[in-house]
């Protein structure tokens, strides 16, 4: 892809509800951030970071907080022109396009909303290539990078910047000030170059959302399939669906009644485990979503209802998640569960993967 443009945007928003892996936010919200943004600002250019000049500085966005408050409280230019501000005054100098962070409905929206209010490009590219929890879990902290400095920037246009600090103490600090500028915010973290994006970063990752997304809007689940590389799991009839909040993050388990049996998938407002009778079927750091049986359509785990026919299909990350490091900061032990990672084909870890 050159550029998003109203045509797009369902398509887009639509596959990056697969990187959410049954979180990710309101696909309905992220329809109408991106276009709204469109028709302000005209289509967004995309570019690649080879494009760009291995030094220049880019703009890592993500939105930050529980997503549902984006509904009453969107982002405004104000807070896109703040955060630059605040970045660019740190670093010294320009940022040449915007990053986004993840993958998901609302982080793909976002940053592209962003890029719009900006004039600036966004790049094809991500950090994460799926959706995760906290903005410390990238494939740039994979590879030693630290994900200070953070930059804050509430709806009132206040600024909370972190300069440096271990991660875990970064990540408890940005939660810490979310709640007073309204539990929800801009964020922008890494120092990170064109050149850093090129070498480490997941390319191409807005182009593969339309591309999923277009499969998705076809008949049956056979063409998603084909798309996302994945494998159907199951199909079977929502049973009971268990939830509570925690840090303003839905948690929980669904249990899904089946021909082989009851599936149960535990999430954390991401699919992380699903598992039938016992035996565990397939694991986070693998994609895990799950589809209304009738439309197609990939469901919010939150969303879902008892009776609801559903399938669940399992799909591959980008390979660096499947390390030590990788199953270490997303496997399923790194969510508090006594479980080993199990790819989403069946197929054995790499050596002293576990």
């Amino acid at each position: 892809m050159e550029h998003v443009a109203e045509s797009a945007i369902d398509d887009v928003v639509r596959g990056a509800g697969h990187f959410g892996s049954g979180g990710g936010g309101d696909p309905y919200l992220a329809q109408q951030l991106l276009l709204a943004a469109l028709r302000r600002h005209g289509p967004i250019p995309l570019v690649t970071a080879g494009e760009l000049d291995p030094d220049a500085l880019v703009l890592p966005v993500v939105s930050g907080g529980t997503p549902h408050t984006l509904v009453e409280k969107a982002h405004s230019t104000v807070e896109a022109e703040t955060l630059r501000k605040a970045v660019e005054a740190r670093a010294g100098r320009e940022c040449a396009a915007v990053l986004p962070i993840q993958l998901g409905s609302v982080n793909v929206a976002v940053p592209l909303a962003v890029a719009a209010e900006l004039g600036l490009p966004c790049l094809d590219l991500d950090l994460m290539r799926r959706t995760l929890p906290s903005i410390d879990l990238t494939l740039l902290r994979l590879a030693g990078f630290s994900a200070s400095p953070i930059t804050v920037v509430g709806g009132s246009g206040i600024v909370a910047e972190f300069s440096q600090g271990t991660d875990a103490v970064l990540g408890e600090l940005v939660r810490a000030v979310l709640p007073p500028l309204g539990l929800v915010a801009l964020i922008s973290a890494y120092r990170v170059t064109a050149g850093d994006c090129a070498r480490l970063g997941a390319a191409g990752s807005i182009s593969e959302c339309a591309r999923i997304g277009a499969a998705l809007a076809e008949d049956g689940h056979d063409p998603y399939l084909r798309a996302c590389g994945g494998r159907l799991v199951c199909t079977g009839t929502v049973a009971e669906v268990l939830q509570h909040s925690s840090d303003g993050w839905p948690r929980g388990v669904v249990s899904l009644d089946t021909p082989d049996g009851f599936v149960r998938i535990d999430f954390q407002n991401e699919n992380l485990i699903v598992s039938r009778e016992g035996t565990v079927l397939a694991t986070a750091p693998d994609l895990i979503g799950v589809a209304d049986a009738d439309t197609g359509a990939l469901t919010q785990t939150v969303d879902l209802a008892a009776g609801q026919e559903v399938h669940v299909i399992a799909s591959p990350v980008d390979e660096r998640w499947h390390t030590p490091e990788g199953h270490a900061a997303a496997g399923p032990r790194a969510f508090g569960y006594a479980v080993d990672p199990v790819r989403f084909d069946g197929s054995p870890p790499l050596a002293g993967v576990r």
